[in-house]
């Protein structure tokens, strides 16, 4: 079983004896609406897929974006309604994995159907707040963040279906290496095998030519400054979006370590991936909840819809592609998703019950300007 201590380290998720309520950005989710986005592209007649509910003191709008970010990701997706309908360790009283098949299954029954009724996230939402009794966390009536639920329903994921395998965590590892990798049975491990990254950090000086710094963990997420993300636009205006973080990344320098004879000159680590994650996650921190209209419009024009994950980390062939699958965004308090859809060609905007068409990507960046939407995490799921 993974050391939940050093798992929680490496993804910033909160202990169940310490956790507290973070409110990095949400929603008036009271029934009442501060400030509307601008209204969809096409009139939301042909919406494809159905909504979740958030009655009014609920606060849900930050589950309901990443249950439809995940229902989105077609391989999460196939690979969750097939394990979890058979044995799992059930996690939590109720059972976090339980209730969330049980959601799954409601959206297929409500897709299917013409009527699309929206789906209650209430079990779900009441299994996680069950996994943190002495905290506001994700309790009833209490908002939180997006990406910290979904580090905590990864968490689950990973309890439920570890399963004991021949692979050490101590192969391929350097003698002078810190560190551990986080799950030691990654290929049966279900969010491990989609979402992980088993990261190796290593420091190549280049003015004494010392190795030092060298780090492993595994992680879920890459984490960007979103002003850093628009500075470095400015700074490389044609840059793409792979660019653009690899940037970001290489101004974050240290010294040549002189704890292991270094000059202590100013150096950026190296990152090395042996192989790339099926989905990778990027999530965006701002300074506020209500950033100005000119900041996320900059933002915004530092994103693209296709990624190469070997501009990002050594150790890959060129050219692994990961396509934009799902954006969570957030104004205010309030929480929106836009999900793709490769059946009809088109991204799709779920507002808790509210489900419109909005067409192409250009499509969502003017909703996003307009709205003052804020995004938050990105799904990009590898291209076949």
């Amino acid at each position: 079983m993974m050391n939940r201590d050093a798992f929680q380290a490496h993804q910033k998720l909160p202990s169940p004896s310490t956790a507290v309520q973070r409110t990095p950005g949400h929603a008036n989710d009271a029934g009442v609406t501060t400030s509307e986005p601008a209204a969809a592209v096409t009139d939301g007649s042909d919406a494809i897929g159905a909504g979740l509910q958030n009655e009014v003191g609920e606060y849900n709008c930050f589950l309901n974006v990443i249950i439809q970010s995940l229902w989105h990701l077609r391989r999460f997706h196939d690979e969750f309604l097939k394990r979890s309908a058979s044995n799992h360790v059930h996690v939590g009283d109720p059972c976090v994995i339980c209730a969330l098949y049980e959601v799954f299954h409601a959206l297929s029954m409500a897709t299917a159907d013409s009527r699309r009724e929206a789906v209650a996230p209430t079990s779900l939402r009441i299994a996680l707040s069950n996994l943190y009794p002495d905290s506001n966390f994700f309790q009833k009536g209490q908002m939180n963040d997006a990406s910290e639920v979904l580090g905590v329903i990864f968490d689950c994921l990973h309890r439920s279906f570890t399963q004991p395998s021949s692979v050490s965590d101590n192969e391929s590892v350097e003698s002078n290496t810190v560190g551990t990798w986080d799950c030691k049975y990654s290929k049966a491990c279900l969010v491990h095998s989609l979402f992980g990254m088993d990261i190796f950090e290593r420091m190549d000086c280049h003015s004494c030519g010392l190795e030092s710094r060298h780090l492993k963990y595994t992680s879920f997420f890459h984490n960007i400054n979103a002003s850093a993300l628009r500075t470095t636009k400015v700074m490389s205006a044609e840059s793409s979006f792979d660019d653009l973080l690899d940037l970001v990344e290489r101004n974050h320098q240290l010294a040549c370590d002189p704890d292991s004879g270094g000059c202590g000159k100013l150096n950026h680590i190296h990152h090395f991936l042996s192989s790339p994650p099926h989905i990778f996650t990027t999530v965006l921190g701002w300074q506020n909840t209500r950033e100005s209209a000119d900041d996320i419009a900059a933002t915004l024009a530092a994103l693209s819809t296709d990624i190469d994950m070997s501009v990002l980390y050594r150790g890959l062939d060129p050219k692994h592609i990961h396509s934009l699958v799902s954006v969570v965004c957030y104004y205010g308090q309030h929480y929106h998703c836009f999900a793709y859809s490769h059946e009809h060609d088109r991204w799709i905007m779920y507002d808790d019950t509210n489900v419109k068409v909005i067409g192409s990507w250009a499509d969502v960046l003017a909703m996003c300007e307009k709205g003052h939407l804020q995004p938050q995490v990105l799904f990009f799921e590898a291209v076949k």
